[in-house]
């Protein structure tokens, strides 16, 4: 999971709340107010003036963005408990002070200004279309609602880890009904054509709408449950042997090889732990990676990392022009999941992948996998089985996981199921899908952080970014030999092509303009499917 600084608000573990330094509701007399405004008017100075100005207030927006990110960073990872309400606190200040710079009435007119004019390089003129375009998620909204809204998922994110340590959805479920009550009073405020759920699922992938989705997840439905279905009834692979102890002082040794292998650059990122895996890249040489180790389970740390890795390679490999603007980072979810899910899927299961790593990995477990060959443990890697686990899923029954929790949060927006029952609609549909249910809620409704922070619309852009990976792959197979890249220890080639065709661009295009520039076509899921179709019909002799 990618958290970025660019992302609306309301998908960050944290708040908006006093408008400046007298902690008050600021007046147009206020002191600290005026000092931050533009002190001339900008219809008569040159563009060059203008563009100093706006990158000066860029500038004092991106350091309190550092300030913010690393706390949030620290909170998640190894920052004590007993200190989180004083970080709390002090983060809502921080983080209401870059909203009134954001919503600032003359830094809006100065960006607006400066889009307008003609002599603008075309470059600056595309950064500030998106900076404007995501200023209007919450421009509009009534500041006491986004305050109450931020201040309710900070204190959210704290009762969802409780609840799943605890294991009692109960805990949680208040602050959730509360999120998804104050998440439909916050769409009234939204401007443009689109209406309800349409207007999350745009924000994090622009252009997708409700129809399109179900479009895409009518073709998987269609083409991959059949599927699952005939391997379900074909002989079974055997993965017992992933499920033995592996310590977590060796996971922690093995990860690192796995990053070296895949060329992370460890001056310019860390790799921490913590309950949910995520990525925070605070600039292109400071990527935040985490994972979490289960003794009993040595897939997950592995595919974990190698996802998480995805994300911040397409961070570092941003080009340097646009390092220090608003498009750094700014990239659709579905871009970002693409690039993570490459690497995690396409690569990170693939046999070659492993030509260097698994003796190594050997070596560090020689109890555990002494006897099991590579191809065993490729094999276990990729094995289908209806899992209860999104995080641990394979990719052929991974989308029915997302396509759980998008006709979930269709639900709750359109009005047609009860959020009084998320639970037990969250059990049904496991077992309607995927033929289990979950027996606790913390491999249920609890597993994920997402509604937490109140992320609706994000989780249909993990399975639309694995189809976006497989027409990437297809693409990068004209012009690259990837297993012998894999086998022979040139993962750099991998990330060159991928750097040239996709990640020096940041979030500078559409989705689906970086998708042509990359393939030369137009986006088909199609390739999605081939590649599952072809890969698992192989794997289990069809």
């Amino acid at each position: 999971m990618k958290w970025s600084l660019n992302m609306p608000s309301r998908t960050l573990p944290s708040m908006w709340t006093d408008t400046c330094s007298c902690r008050r509701s600021c007046p147009e007399n206020c002191r600290s107010y005026r000092a931050s405004l533009p002190r001339r008017r900008t219809d008569n100075m040159k563009t060059e003036e203008l563009w100093k100005q706006y990158e000066e207030q860029r500038f004092k927006i991106s350091a309190y963005h550092l300030v913010l990110g690393t706390t949030f960073y620290d909170s998640d990872t190894i920052a004590p408990e007993k200190g989180r309400q004083y970080r709390n606190e002090r983060m809502a200040y921080l983080e209401g002070e870059v909203f009134d710079m954001e919503t600032d009435p003359k830094f809006i007119e100065l960006r607006e200004t400066l889009y307008n004019r003609e002599d603008l390089p075309e470059q600056k003129k595309q950064i500030l279309k998106w900076e404007l375009k995501d200023l209007e998620s919450f421009r509009y909204i009534p500041k006491d609602l986004y305050v109450e809204y931020n201040e309710l998922t900070m204190n959210s994110n704290v009762a969802w880890k409780k609840a799943k340590n605890a294991n009692d959805y109960k805990m949680f479920e208040p602050y959730l009904l509360k999120i998804i009550d104050l998440s439909k009073k916050m769409l009234q405020y939204r401007k443009g054509d689109l209406q309800g759920y349409d207007v999350y699922l745009s924000d994090y992938e622009p252009g997708m709408t409700v129809e399109k989705y179900d479009r895409f997840f009518d073709l998987i439905r269609e083409k991959l449950v059949p599927l699952i279905k005939k391997i379900s009834a074909a002989p079974q692979i055997d993965t017992s042997f992933t499920n033995r102890f592996y310590p977590a002082d060796q996971q922690r040794k093995m990860m690192k090889k796995i990053m070296d292998y895949m060329q992370f650059d460890w001056e310019a990122g860390v790799l921490g732990e913590t309950e949910h895996p995520f990525t925070s890249s605070l600039s292109k040489y400071d990527d935040r990676v985490t994972t979490h180790y289960y003794e009993n389970n040595l897939l997950s740390s592995i595919f974990s990392v190698i996802h998480e890795t995805g994300h911040a390679t397409y961070n570092y490999q941003v080009a340097d022009e646009l390092a220090e603007t608003y498009v750094f980072d700014n990239m659709s979810s579905g871009m970002h999941e693409s690039q993570s899910r490459l690497m995690e899927n396409y690569l990170g299961r693939n046999s070659a992948f492993w030509d260097n790593l698994y003796p190594e990995m050997v070596k560090l477990f020689p109890q555990q996998l002494s006897d099991i060959s590579q191809q065993q443990f490729v094999d276990a890697a990729n094995a289908s089985v209806c899992s209860l686990i999104r995080t641990e899923a394979d990719e052929l029954t991974y989308p029915l996981h997302i396509l759980i929790r998008y006709e979930i949060e269709k639900g709750i927006f359109d009005g047609s199921i009860d959020v009084n029952d998320l639970e037990n609609i969250w059990n049904d549909k496991y077992e309607e899908y995927l033929g289990i249910r979950p027996t606790c809620a913390s491999e249920g409704i609890l597993q994920d952080v997402h509604w937490s922070g109140g992320s609706f619309g994000y989780f249909p852009t993990y399975a639309l970014g694995s189809g976006y990976a497989a027409q990437f792959i297809h693409a990068m197979r004209k012009d690259l030999d990837i297993e012998a890249c894999l086998s022979n220890n040139e993962f750099g080639k991998i990330k060159e092509w991928l750097k040239e065709h996709i990640h020096k661009y940041g979030g500078y295009y559409l989705p689906q303009q970086q998708i042509k520039i990359a393939t030369g076509e137009e986006f088909d899921p199609q390739y999605y499917i081939d590649y599952l179709t072809e890969k698992y019909s192989a794997l289990y002799k069809l």
